[in-house]
């Protein structure tokens, strides 16, 4: 494994091996800007490096990597300069756990007898921003949760419409209001894992 400076002073790892006095360049594996870089890149190589040999059946503690060992050959004013890792990048976010714990909520109060998870989901997104029906679907988006068209939203809405299911609600309403504050519900008897942590 070879470990040369760049031009741009981050540190090439290569496989080489030595041929007639001359370094041959079997596979370059990459470049790295950060100790953390090298240490992958390094291992890389390494598993090229045991793909081409035969490895003997012991191991050996490596020391780690660092960038500051590798000898820099640019002239004084660029090695003077810190080479700088490019900025992370955040790919998404979600707020799943607070989807997740709504959910858990919703069930252990009873409502989970309505049989649709569009309903739920619109009554999570509601919960969490009270916001227009099409408008429900951004926050379902920032909350993790599958997003589902507008006709689907108006679709399973006419059904709850006709389908009785506000009374049912309502009764599930009454029913957690009106037990004593001591009694733990029996849902939550069952199953109260989500609320433990």
């Amino acid at each position: 494994m070879r470990k040369v400076r760049t031009g741009t002073g981050a540190v090439a790892v290569q496989v080489a091996r030595k041929d007639g006095g001359r370094v041959v360049i079997l596979e370059h594996v990459g470049s790295a800007h950060t100790d953390a870089e090298l240490g992958i890149l390094l291992e890389r190589a390494r598993r090229v490096v045991d793909g081409l040999m035969e490895v003997l059946d012991f191991e050996v503690s490596r020391r780690v990597a660092q960038i500051a060992e590798v000898p820099d050959w640019r002239p004084a004013e660029a090695a003077s300069r810190p080479v700088l890792a490019a900025p992370g990048r955040t790919a998404a976010t979600s707020s799943r756990l607070l989807y997740s714990v709504l959910g858990a909520v919703y069930d252990w109060l009873g409502f989970g007898v309505v049989d649709d998870a569009v309903f739920r989901d619109l009554v999570i997104a509601r919960i969490v921003e009270p916001t227009s029906k099409a408008d429900a679907r951004r926050v379902l988006g920032d909350l993790g949760a599958t997003v589902m068209s507008y006709k689907t939203i108006q679709r399973h809405l006419a059904l709850i419409d006709t389908g009785g299911c506000r009374d049912t609600i309502a009764q599930r309403c009454f029913a957690h209001a009106s037990q004593p504050w001591w009694v733990e519900p029996a849902a939550l008897q069952r199953d109260n894992s989500v609320f433990r942590g």
